[in-house]
């Protein structure tokens, strides 16, 4: 009896030291997963949140400052954008941007080669379009580095058929750059 005593001793000190080991792996990988999503700039958090009536459907910034946005409108109408602005903030008045294009035109130094919405591009109600404004700060085109933040805002000049034109702060961005 004392050897049968002996065998389940053994079985449950090995039953024991394999389940605290799995254990202890499990642990391991846990913490090695949240310190990846703590750190890394493409799970971190970001956000752009539209003004009613507008939605973002995606957003980027590269390091070299380029906005790539995918804007969607529910007006009831068509717009058209003759103009996209991207700053870090608003002038006094918080009616247009403080830097970059002030007066949100199409003039082609303040966007991605070749993508000024130039006479205007058509946004259709529930439908989106894709527009690729640099954005500015202070010191000029708000470039930075991979994984840091830019937070700032941004405005459409476009025009409702029918009603004239508008200027307007449809978004403020919380990104990193990538």
């Amino acid at each position: 009896m004392h050897v049968k005593a002996g065998m389940r001793a053994q079985a449950a000190v090995d039953f024991m030291v394999s389940y605290g080991i799995a254990l202890v792996i499990i642990v391991i990988a846990v913490a090695v997963m949240y310190n990846i999503a703590m750190t890394s700039p493409v799970l971190a958090t970001q956000s752009c949140t539209a003004s009613p009536g507008f939605a973002c459907s995606s957003f980027a910034i590269d390091t070299n400052g380029l906005l790539t946005i995918s804007l969607s409108q529910a007006t009831g109408g068509e717009i058209v954008v003759h103009g996209i602005s991207c700053s870090s903030q608003q002038n006094t008045t918080g009616n247009k941007p403080a830097y970059g294009n002030i007066y949100v035109t199409a003039a082609s130094q303040y966007y991605f080669s070749g993508n000024s919405p130039g006479s205007g591009v058509s946004i259709y109600s529930d439908s989106n379009s894709t527009l690729f404004p640099y954005c500015y700060s202070s010191g000029g085109a708000a470039a930075g580095s991979l994984g840091s933040g830019f937070i700032g805002f941004v405005w459409l000049n476009y025009t409702v058929p029918g009603y004239g034109n508008v200027i307007q702060q449809v978004a403020s961005l919380d990104l990193k750059y990538t």
